[in-house]
């Protein structure tokens, strides 16, 4: 009897195994190394996601001394991404495996006067879609982030009246695609359990017959 129990509550659970989600969550805070505190800008390949060298470098933030005088301290631990049009005011990542969804903090620093920044993501050289916000106040940050399936790469650019630099940090992106169930390991799968119980029923039938059902 408790096998047969243990049987059922197996067969119960099985749909709900196959339809575990796989998810991979990464974040980025730019304190993986040592603040470069200069105007070298960050090429890195961290967790699958490749920049394209277009910013200015890691820098320390306002607890670690404040070295470039951005005025910033970074979200994530003290150290951010600067942009200060060194380069422009945008990058690209691309991602070795493509992501479904990801979030960065934007902050204006030092020497702005304004801010917008415009956040995409593609699949290819197909836009997914966008979104944006303006800048508040120095060393506030705000969080701009995106979900599609399928992103392989994003960008973002900074826009503002003259010089307007900026810095970034905690950049997040994950994903979390459930796999699609494979109709035949659905269907083998209750075949076997429906085999099973009919099996495990004629054996507690045949130990009622001789008195034992234990």
């Amino acid at each position: 009897m408790h096998q047969l129990k243990r049987f059922k509550c197996i067969c119960s659970i099985m749909p709900a195994l196959v339809f575990l989600p796989m998810a991979a969550a990464n974040t980025i805070t730019f304190d993986e190394s040592p603040a470069a505190n200069n105007i070298v800008p960050y090429g890195a390949t961290v967790l699958g996601a490749s920049f394209s060298a277009t910013n200015v470098g890691t820098w320390d933030g306002i607890s670690n001394g404040d070295p470039g005088s951005w005025g910033l301290q970074g979200t994530n631990g003290p150290t951010f991404l600067g942009f200060n049009g060194n380069g422009g005011y945008s990058e690209v990542v691309t991602f070795a495996s493509s992501v479904s969804s990801l979030a960065l903090d934007f902050s204006r620093t030092n020497g702005s006067g304004d801010g917008t920044i415009t956040l995409q993501a593609f699949n290819g050289a197909t836009l997914l879609g966008s979104t944006s916000t303006v800048l508040g106040p120095i060393n506030t940050w705000s969080r701009l982030s995106l979900a599609f399936p399928g992103i392989t790469s994003i960008s973002w650019n900074g826009t503002g009246t003259g010089f307007h630099p900026y810095g970034v940090d905690n950049f997040s992106f994950a994903d979390s695609t459930i796999p699609e169930p494979s109709s035949a390991v659905l269907l083998i799968g209750g075949m076997l359990c429906l085999a099973g119980l009919r099996r495990l029923g004629e054996t507690v039938g045949e130990r009622r017959g001789t008195g034992n059902v234990f």
